[in-house]
This record gives C-alpha cells, structure tokens and sequence, in this order.
C-alpha cells in the first residue's frame, strides 16, 4: 500500500483539480520530503517506544491521512495538502522503517542473504499490489458515478486503502509488546 498514495495523488491533482504537472509535482515532493525528514528520529523512537507502539501510531497516522486525502477538494488550500502529504511521507516512512527492521530482527547472519532476497521480492509484489488495488478501485468509481464526477473514484480508493490498512493494524496489535525490543537495546 506505500505506493499506491504516490500513485494516486498525482492522478487526483491532475485529472480531478486540474493542476499542472508542475503544481502535482511539487506537492507530491512533500510526501518524500516526510519520507526522508523523519528518518533520523525513527530510531530514537523504537527505541524510546519500542516496534509495537510505533508501528501502531504510524499505521494510526496513516489511516488518518488516507482519510483526510478522501475529503481533498480542489478548494482545499495548496499549503494544507502540502502538509498533509509531508505528514503521511513521515508516517508511511515511519512504519515502513519499523516493519523492514521487525522482518530481520530474529535472524541468524547466515539466513539474512535469503531473507533479503525474500523481503525484496515481496516489497515489490506489495507494491504492484497496492497500486493495482488503487487503480482497480478508480475504475470501480468510475463506472459507479457520473463522468462529471472525478473526486469520487477518488475518494473511494483513499478510503479503501484506509480500510485495507486495518488489517495492519490488526497484525500490529498481536504483537508482544516487547517484540525485537533486543535489536534497540530496548528490553
């Protein structure tokens, strides 16, 4: 599901409010401004609060964010969609960081060559994954509403993958509260 939000925005900026590739470009620049801004405290924040909680706030943060890009506007100020997607860069980020180090964190050095292999294929089937779910549920608005309708299908993606990212949620919650709390030196 990381990727669909990259794939979706541009689409809504352009096709849906009507601005330039420029205008989109910028914007969406926000969302991999938060990606990489808050790299330097996502360790002091496992650290600090450990895998569990972590990943709960960002895929919390992250289902807000979703939501909050279904009720966009093309009257919605620029500045506030701005911050928004810097906001969900940070949070995206965030978890993706969690969830990369959670995956490696009871292996043995002799397994980490094929677990890398094996994550780096699944991260790019999750990809096309989310993305495919994006496009296929624009497709589903589409055919529901009216061709002079072009924030719907829209609206309707964001809030499927809001949904979608439960599941998420659900996983992270069945975590120890301690897990990997030895690979932060958090016990």
């Amino acid at each position: 599901m990381v990727n669909a939000v990259p794939f979706l925005l541009p689409l809504l900026f352009q096709d849906a409010f009507g601005w330039t590739p420029l205008e989109s470009g910028l914007v969406v620049g926000a969302l991999f401004v938060g990606n990489v801004g808050i790299k330097p405290t996502t360790t002091p924040l496992l650290r600090r609060f450990g895998f569990r909680a972590v990943l709960l706030g960002s895929l919390v943060g992250t289902i807000l964010c979703l939501v909050l890009f279904a009720l966009l506007g093309s009257d919605t100020p620029t500045a506030a969609i701005a911050v928004l997607a810097l906001v969900s860069g940070a949070f995206r980020s965030v978890g993706f960081t969690a969830y990369n180090t959670l995956q490696f964190a009871d292996l043995d050095a002799e397994q980490l060559g094929s677990a890398n292999t094996l994550s780096a294929t699944l991260a790019q089937l999750a990809s096309g994954l989310g993305i495919a779910i994006a496009a296929t549920s624009l497709r589903l608005g589409d055919a529901a509403v009216s061709a002079d309708d072009l924030l719907s299908p829209f609206r309707l993606a964001f809030l499927l993958l809001a949904a979608l990212t439960l599941v998420c949620v659900v996983s992270a919650l069945l975590l120890p509260k301690d897990a990997a709390g030895h690979v932060t030196a958090r016990v």
